[in-house]
């Protein structure tokens, strides 16, 4: 394997975790699958929910290097329409890696503080394009419906977790709440 260990270690823990579920992997296996003994893995000072946080940053990662092919496919006039068509999408990539996506939100407590800043600062990236379509619909108060949405978002997640359901389900499931969170003035 090319690369170093701790991205031989991240390569082997997504394949293992999207094959096989995080909760059926252990750090032996994640050890075996790139030919090395346990506590060699071990000295990289990554506990299994550390890879889970790096995995969840490679992912989001990914996601905002596909934002402008991704927004390249929203369509919609209103700032409403516009983020449907774009919770859709990431929704879509979301379930894609649903083995790993899912337990994200379960373990993300076990993270370090960094992993954490790191994650929100990858979801500020995730939402601006929400925020520019809000703030040229004259909506005021920003990061606060911004918040509420992205909330909303892993509301809205859930049942393609629980019940394997497609990304239009997804948003289906928090178009109401959705909606309130992105009335204009002319809307009221």
């Amino acid at each position: 394997m090319a690369g170093s260990l701790k991205e031989q270690v991240l390569a082997a823990a997504r394949t293992l975790f999207m094959e096989l579920g995080y909760e059926a992997v252990g750090m032996r296996d994640i050890a075996r699958a790139v030919n090395r003994q346990p506590v060699q893995v071990y000295r990289l000072k990554l506990a299994k929910a550390d890879i889970l946080a790096e995995l969840i940053i490679e992912l989001n990662q990914e996601q905002i290097d596909q934002l402008p092919q991704l927004l390249a496919r929203v369509t919609g006039k209103s700032v409403f329409d516009r983020t449907c068509a774009y919770l859709r999408e990431l929704y879509a990539l979301d379930i894609h890696y649903l083995p790993i996506r899912s337990i994200g939100a379960a373990f993300g407590w076990m993270w370090s503080a960094s992993h954490e800043q790191r994650v929100i600062e990858q979801v500020h990236q995730l939402i601006r394009p929400v925020a520019e379509w809000m703030q040229e619909a004259g909506l005021d108060d920003i990061p606060s419906r911004c918040m509420g949405i992205w909330s909303l978002y892993y509301v809205g997640y859930r049942p393609a977790v629980m019940q394997q359901s497609s990304a239009d389900d997804c948003l289906a499931g928090i178009k109401p709440s959705l909606r309130y969170y992105l009335e204009t003035p002319d809307d009221i």
